[in-house]
């Protein structure tokens, strides 16, 4: 635009959403009243006996754990209490995804697979 100074900059953060938006399999529609469970790599995360601890991080990074499932609000985020938040854990870990009837939309038997982050990790030790 006119008028503005363009400034140089090395980015690396990415302007996003701290909570991800979790949607139905097959469609762009949030995954209203769904549940997300999580457990040990590679394991059914909905039997108990296979779950891991998850965490919400505050905003000045404290962390409180939490119980499973995590609910899914109306418009497809993951809340605790109604509040939306950002939901962690420790280790890597298997995540399902299941909507309000009981049905699984997603299932991920090794999240970090997944996780752009990591991959960018990854990528710098490669080189």
């Amino acid at each position: 635009m006119p008028g503005e100074k363009h400034v140089r900059i090395i980015s690396n953060i990415v302007v996003s959403m701290p909570a991800q938006l979790f949607t139905l399999r097959g469609k762009f529609q949030p995954c209203a009243n769904g549940k997300i469970y999580t457990g040990k790599i590679e394991t059914d995360p909905t039997i108990p006996a296979n779950q891991i601890q998850v965490y919400i991080e505050n905003e000045e990074g404290s962390t409180l754990p939490v119980a499973q499932p995590i609910m899914i609000n109306h418009a497809g985020f993951p809340v605790y209490h109604g509040q939306v938040s950002k939901f962690v854990t420790v280790e890597g870990h298997a995540m399902a995804v299941y909507d309000p009837y009981g049905a699984q939309q997603f299932y991920f038997p090794d999240i970090l697979k997944y996780d752009p982050y990591r991959f960018k990790e990854q990528g710098r030790t490669i080189y």
